[in-house]
């Protein structure tokens, strides 16, 4: 054989075994065969796992946003082995990512273990699958786990249908805010520890102008902590509060502008460290508190007192008295002043 097509062979049986290999390599969620659609009813499945060293991964399909996946399971194990239960959620086209799991040694049983996840509209509003792996590792002696797993789906929807976005140019549109009609508006955000759906955003419109307001109350659970917010069509906030664990925030939203205009509401719980739960949110345009502007006149009143009048005759003897009364007052005080003297004077004799 030439020698140059001698030195091809290795180089070929090399390119054979490359997909066999890389298919080794492959995420065992993406490669498993054990497949089932969320769109049909899913019967429990069951299962044993044997050996030192053993585990079996299991692919949910079309989890659609605002759907909760729960994941039971059962074990039985016929000695003390250690076991390995693993979610996880597809964040992109065949690349998993971890999102709950349990590591326990059990023995005898049955042991029962529970798992959730709910999937969100990050703006695209695509379905995403599930993985959930159950594994044996027994390092003394072979062991035999018996396993049962139930997969249940349950809805958490928006007002809408689904979930609302996370972003406002996905909103979910709410119509028109008319004056005297509330607008009531449900919705479900998660936990940090229960799935991805921490904001929510909608849109409306409304006109307002001088006398009327626009009220938006949220209500949730209690201990939640969740955030409400009016935005302008520049997302800029105009409003916003929070319920800080009182179940209640409302806002207020005034305008002295009456042409209908855009606004997007936000509900959000910090990233989910706010604490998860339903929530309803009432909108509803008020008439203001009429307020009268009177203006007090003040009135002047000059009082003119009449003096009373003395005849002349009454006055001239009033005067008269007045003078002889002043004179004898003088004399008798003459008087008293020349016996002090005189008595002064008697006394320095001695």
């Amino acid at each position: 054989m030439h020698p140059l097509k001698t030195a091809y062979v290795p180089l070929l049986m090399l390119l054979l075994s490359l997909p066999a290999v890389l298919g080794q390599m492959q995420d065992p969620c993406v490669v498993t065969q054990n497949k089932y659609s969320l769109l049909d009813s899913i019967q429990p499945m069951s299962g044993n796992l044997t050996g030192r060293l053993q585990e079996r991964f299991y692919r949910f399909e079309n989890l659609r946003p605002g759907e909760m996946i729960i994941v039971s399971t059962q074990l039985t194990s016929n000695t003390s082995t250690s076991v390995s239960l693993l979610m996880l959620w597809e964040i992109r086209t065949n690349q998993f990512t971890h999102i709950a799991g349990q590591q326990t040694i059990i023995s005898g049983g049955p042991h029962e273990y529970g798992f959730s996840w709910t999937h969100a509209n990050t703006g695209n509003n695509q379905p995403t699958n599930i993985c959930f792996k159950v594994g044996l590792f027994s390092e003394a002696r072979p062991a035999r786990v018996d396993y049962t797993i139930a997969v249940n789906v349950e809805k958490l929807q928006d007002t809408g249908g689904g979930d609302a976005a996370d972003k406002p140019e996905r909103a979910t549109s709410i119509g028109k805010i008319q004056a005297e009609t509330p607008v009531t508006i449900s919705g479900y955000l998660t936990s940090d520890k229960q799935g991805i759906d921490h904001v929510d955003f909608y849109v409306f419109t409304a006109a307002l102008g001088k006398g009327r307001e626009l009220v938006a109350t949220l209500t949730t659970r209690e201990g939640n902590i969740y955030e409400a917010a009016i935005l302008d069509q520049t997302l800029f906030t105009l409003r916003y509060n929070q319920t800080a664990g009182r179940q209640k925030a409302t806002i207020v939203l005034a305008s002295e502008e009456p042409a209908e205009k855009t606004y997007y509401l936000k509900i959000s719980n910090n990233g989910g460290v706010g604490g998860g739960g339903p929530y309803t949110v009432t909108l509803e345009i008020r008439q203001t508190a009429a307020t009268t502007s009177t203006a007090t006149k003040q009135t002047t009143v000059t009082q003119t007192l009449e003096q009373p009048t003395i005849p002349p005759e009454t006055a001239r003897a009033i005067v008269y008295g007045s003078v002889v009364g002043v004179a004898a007052v003088a004399v008798a005080a003459t008087v008293l002043v020349r016996r002090r003297s005189q008595t002064y004077v008697v006394e320095e004799g001695w």
